[in-house]
């Protein structure tokens, strides 16, 4: 049985390794790729139907490797009862969970002064970029994790690793400013344990704050939920935590190394924050949702380095008030189960509808896009 290394093992030296380490099975199908049909085919929205032509009928055996992964289960028993557990309380809490992730994870994510480096690199989370489709390409990524089939989850995993090894092909390849020795390489082992964690463990503190508490056996059923997806997108073993509270120590960890915002995290802030104001799908201006994120990521020094708003003492208690109706409303659909299946009924619908909508019915391409 896999298990992750406990977090003091895990250790700055480490994880300085972590920073050269990127995922060789992916990267070796996408440069068989290249040498078969040119660049042209990381922009391709036939990237995976590209690689497993080649591993299938050609028998590359760089894409072959990479599609027999996907053939096999993780090295550990998935406790899918458990992961069912975690998912319920996602999708019935589904609406605040997505202003976690976006005001929270997403926000705190961009002052990793390293990990950032490779979205402002490519150009879509920026002002020149796309950035409200790709966040709802995102959260089609999330709605097929929290209801999608193991089966799902693993062809959704597949093409946003090759999307992944297509953005470090490019960046390598293209981008004279990469500095490796500064930043490691784009998308590294440091970086997928740290984004996965914004998914994750993240998202339930984020919960926390705002009065929505998930019981024990919910937080390890979500967070092993997410530790399956890291397995598939690539993820070293050893980053993969067995618990909630060693992926909150990780996570707390690479926090420490990288988060430090710089003028790239302020340009990724902003652009997020400038592309949803007062629109779908929270109508929330650019006021409320600044204060909003400095709420929910409840580190002033961060905060004020990201020069988000501060909630006055109307504010204060109006998000008082909130948690105190979100906590109580957490214990009806405990102790009331019609509620708890109204609940998740509608959160189902709504993401549903939500990501259908937003991305005018059609699936992500998971293309690799640049732009300057």
């Amino acid at each position: 049985m896999a298990t992750a290394k406990s977090v003091t093992i895990i250790s700055d030296k480490y994880l300085n390794q972590m920073r050269l380490e990127c995922d060789p099975l992916a990267d070796d199908a996408v440069s068989a790729a290249v040498r078969y049909h040119g660049e042209r085919v990381l922009k391709c929205h036939e990237l995976y139907s590209t690689i497993k032509e080649l591993g299938e009928t050609y028998q590359d055996p760089s894409c072959a490797r990479f599609l027999e992964f996907y053939e096999h289960e993780p090295p550990w028993n998935v406790d899918w009862e458990k992961c069912d557990s975690g998912r319920r309380f996602f999708v019935r809490n589904s609406a605040i969970a997505g202003l976690v992730l976006m005001y929270c994870s997403l926000v705190k994510s961009f002052t990793a002064a390293f990990g950032n480096k490779v979205l402002t690199a490519m150009g879509r989370m920026t002002a020149y970029g796309d950035v409200r489709r790709r966040l709802f390409e995102t959260l089609h990524f999330v709605k097929e994790v929290v209801l999608g089939a193991p089966g799902d989850i693993k062809a959704e995993c597949t093409r946003v690793r090759l999307l992944h090894a297509a953005v470090r092909y490019y960046v390598q390849h293209h981008d004279n400013r990469w500095e490796v020795e500064k930043y490691g390489y784009p998308i590294n082992q440091e970086d997928l344990a740290g984004t996965l964690s914004t998914f994750s463990s993240v998202v339930l503190r984020g919960l926390e704050l705002l009065g929505v508490m998930a019981t024990d056996s919910e937080k390890y059923g979500y967070q092993q939920l997410w530790k399956f997806v890291g397995y598939y997108l690539g993820t070293e073993n050893d980053l993969l935590c067995d618990s909630y509270e060693e992926e909150k120590n990780l996570s707390d960890l690479i926090s420490s190394r990288q988060c430090n915002p710089d003028k790239d995290s302020l340009l990724l802030t902003e652009s997020l924050l400038q592309a949803f104001a007062s629109k779908s799908p929270f109508h929330l201006s650019y006021d409320t949702t600044s204060k909003l994120s400095r709420h929910l990521i409840n580190d002033k020094d961060l905060a004020n380095k990201l020069h988000l708003r501060t909630f006055g003492l109307l504010g204060q208690t109006a998000m008082t008030l909130f948690y105190v109706f979100l906590r109580l409303f957490v214990v009806i659909q405990r102790i009331v189960y019609p509620v708890e299946w109204v609940m998740y009924a509608f959160g189902k619908y709504s993401l549903k509808s939500l990501v259908e909508l937003s991305l005018n019915g059609r699936k992500p391409s998971y293309l690799m896009k640049a732009h300057s």
